[in-house]
């Protein structure tokens, strides 16, 4: 029996040793039973719905038809861009500073779309949230870098267990939602880099429902520098980008400011046909005509047939290319009739996507019987607009799918 007491007032001092330094290590943390329990489950596809999304259309089978001819159109496939545009500019923006709003008056100057991430409990985010509603409306997407920006280096395990917790990931998501209009929030942004290739932290953020988070890779060593991506990153939830254009600053070593490097990357990107992705702090730019970060803007006025776009758009626009089907349909009275649909939630993913088609001289395209106008190449700098263009007898169509589209 005295064995037993002693085993007894054992087991009872390991607990209380654990309860103690459990509330030690999530002091300050936020730590909820959300942040256990989402370890032990695998996230759901975020956006995803069930059923037979063809079925929802008003479409009989007997209506759909072989192949992928409709009378006088042929469908030939799926653009890799919007607007079957040459290549892509996406740019990103990173912390809640005072140079924020300067930042964003310069991107609107040269029509360039950005996603600007900010940190929602970090002044001066509450003078912020007016103007980046404005952003909103402009095109821009407001993406999470978390509520309290929380670095460490080394950014250990336990150190990313604290800090991505649901109040940081969630939270900030539902700031965002309710300082702005945003219908959704797609992106997020490692603050410091840290945490941003462990496994269960892309669960947690997947689980928080962002589809794409963006790194900032080994600051220390000035691997942020130049990441050198040009197409989408296989890794959505480790996801880097082409090159940094800004100062020397936090801990890194070096900056990117030449405008001649600069710009001779985007120069080889779109030669390529590859995505342009790059970063900036909006505290480590130097501002004005003449400066370094308007005159790496003025590479992207010299080509035509580019799209520039934020970077939770760019990821959608895959998402729903690599989902949508398009059936041939019965042509009825039209020159062609044609189904495309997918099982994505339309209030997720609220992009369109440009299909391109064998028409002749047909004349008007009806998405669900509504006219959409036509319009010449350019520069695209909307995601989720609808409209038409001609190439000899090649129609891009820019259309939200779940339509029915009839040719007359």
């Amino acid at each position: 029996m005295k064995i037993l007491r002693i085993a007894a007032l054992i087991v009872c001092a390991m607990v209380l040793a654990g309860f103690i330094a459990g509330r030690e290590f999530a002091r300050g943390s936020h730590l909820s039973l959300v942040d256990f329990a989402v370890l032990l489950t695998n996230p759901p596809a975020v956006g995803v719905l069930g059923g037979d999304s063809l079925a929802r259309l008003p479409v009989a089978s007997a209506e759909i038809l072989p192949g992928s001819v409709s009378r006088a159109v042929r469908y030939q496939e799926k653009s890799q861009y919007l607007n079957h545009t040459r290549t892509v500019v996406t740019h990103t923006i990173d912390d809640a500073t005072q140079y924020v709003p300067v930042c964003l008056d310069t991107l609107d100057k040269y029509g360039v779309k950005a996603t600007v991430f900010v940190s929602t409990e970090v002044q001066p985010i509450s003078q912020l949230w007016p103007r980046l509603e404005r952003a909103v409306g402009n095109g821009h997407e407001i993406g999470s870098h978390s509520r309290r920006h929380q670095c460490h280096w080394p950014d250990t395990a336990m150190f990313c267990f604290r800090a991505y917790s649901d109040y940081e990931l969630s939270g900030s998501r539902g700031d965002i939602l309710r300082h702005t209009t945003q219908p959704y929030v797609w992106s997020w942004c490692y603050p410091c880099g840290n945490c941003a290739a462990l496994d269960f932290v892309h669960r947690k953020t997947a689980h928080a429902g962002y589809l794409i988070a963006r790194n900032y890779p080994d600051e220390v060593h000035d691997g942020h520098v130049l990441p050198y991506l040009q197409t989408y990153d296989a890794h959505p939830y480790n996801a880097t980008y082409t090159q940094v254009v800004q100062k020397m600053g936090g801990i890194a070593q070096n900056g990117r400011t030449g405008v001649s490097e600069v710009n001779a990357k985007f120069d080889e990107v779109y030669q390529r046909g590859g995505i342009y992705n790059f970063m900036s702090h909006p505290q480590w730019l130097d501002y004005g005509p003449g400066k370094f970060y308007e005159t790496a803007f003025g590479a992207y006025s010299r080509p035509s047939g580019y799209l520039v776009c934020a970077h939770g758009a760019l990821y959608t626009y895959h998402t729903v290319r690599e989902s949508t089907l398009v059936r041939a349909l019965d042509p009825k009275q039209s020159k062609g009739r044609f189904a495309t649909y997918n099982n994505l939630d339309p209030h997720v993913y609220m992009n369109a996507i440009t299909l391109e088609f064998d028409a002749g001289p047909a004349t008007g395209i009806f998405p669900n019987g509504r006219a959409i106008n036509e319009r010449s190449l350019g520069v695209t700098d909307r995601w989720n607009e609808e409209y038409f263009r001609r190439e000899d007898a090649r129609i891009y169509l820019t259309v939200r799918p779940n339509r029915i589209l009839e040719f007359r």
